[in-house]
């Protein structure tokens, strides 16, 4: 009787023990899952390497003209040199 009655109390307090909400379907040990559409962790990842390797082509593009605009300046800065 004693046993029964710690089974019941045990299994009516792990219960409540657990995830609260929605759940979330895990994702397949085995096998290419489907894509889930934006909200799908490969679909975000790539976004993200996308926004990323644009970001450093501007940036690449970006100092590119930065050193021709310098090398402009200098080009008008340097007074050409005087024959002797």
């Amino acid at each position: 009787m004693r046993t029964v009655l710690v089974l019941l109390l045990s299994v009516s307090a792990l219960s409540a023990c657990g995830l609260r909400g929605d759940l979330v379907r895990p994702v397949p040990l085995w096998g290419d899952p489907p894509n889930e559409g934006p909200l799908d962790p490969r679909t975000i990842q790539a976004a993200k390497e996308a926004a990323e390797a644009e970001k450093a082509k501007q940036d690449a593009e970006r100092r590119a003209a930065d050193e021709a605009r310098r090398q402009q300046m200098e080009q008008q800065a340097t007074p050409p040199a005087t024959p002797q």
